[in-house]
């Protein structure tokens, strides 16, 4: 029997949703959402005083508590939002998984930030880089939409018509984090409150005037 000559096709790689390829970029995501979760435990001091001047010390440092806990509920929220996208996805290329990687390489950096505004809260040195930060993951999440749907990486057809909403919801999440950064820049604290409030609001604002179909595709 002759065996096959044919050239191999032409084009970049796909990856199926049940191949082993799109399975180990999954399971790298997941492990750097895990690390930069765990890590964030140690932007916390542990003080270092007498018995009897612990809770004083505890209280004094309750503003890096709450860093912690913001910072762990927009990584969460992130690695949600990653978990979503993946499960409508049907495919990946390499443009996609490029994007993946630049995705993940802000997630391992959430710590650092995370740190210097729990050191530094009304420091606009500290809070604006914070916010920065996750304003570059939520573009880099509109990148990976509109790759999706230049590619037709979707694993069911996309509804018509509703691609604008998605892509929409995302540019208003990062305008509010692009308005949260500049009131950053002259009022820290303020600009941490509207990164806080942006996405609940958004959420609130598009579950009511979005087509019902939104629910299901909206990562």
């Amino acid at each position: 029997m002759t065996p096959d000559r044919s050239p191999p096709p032409v084009g970049p790689r796909r990856y199926r949703w049940d191949t082993p390829e799109f399975a180990r970029v999954t399971s790298l995501s997941d492990g750097v959402f895990a690390i930069a979760l765990t890590l964030l435990v140690l932007t916390l001091d542990v003080p270092d005083v007498a018995a009897g001047e612990l809770v004083g010390a505890l209280l004094a440092e309750a503003h890096q508590v709450a860093v912690f806990a913001l910072s762990f509920l927009l990584v969460a929220n992130i690695w949600w939002v990653h978990h979503r996208l993946f499960a409508l996805l049907g495919e990946l290329d390499p443009g996609l998984i490029a994007v993946n990687l630049a995705i993940l390489g802000l997630v391992a950096l959430v710590p650092f930030p995370t740190n210097l505004v729990g050191l530094h809260p009304d420091a606009p040195g500290a809070v604006v880089p914070f916010i920065a930060l996750f304003l570059g993951i939520t573009l880099l999440y509109i990148v990976a939409m509109l790759r999706a749907r230049r590619i037709e990486a979707w694993r069911e057809p996309l509804p018509r018509g509703l691609f604008p909403w998605l892509v929409g919801g995302w540019v208003l999440y990062a305008m509010g984090m692009l308005a949260a950064l500049l009131v950053a820049l002259r009022w820290p604290v303020v600009g941490l409150v509207i990164l806080t409030l942006s996405g609940p609001t958004l959420e609130i604002v598009t579950a009511k005037v979005a087509p019902s179909s939104y629910r299901h595709w909206a990562p």
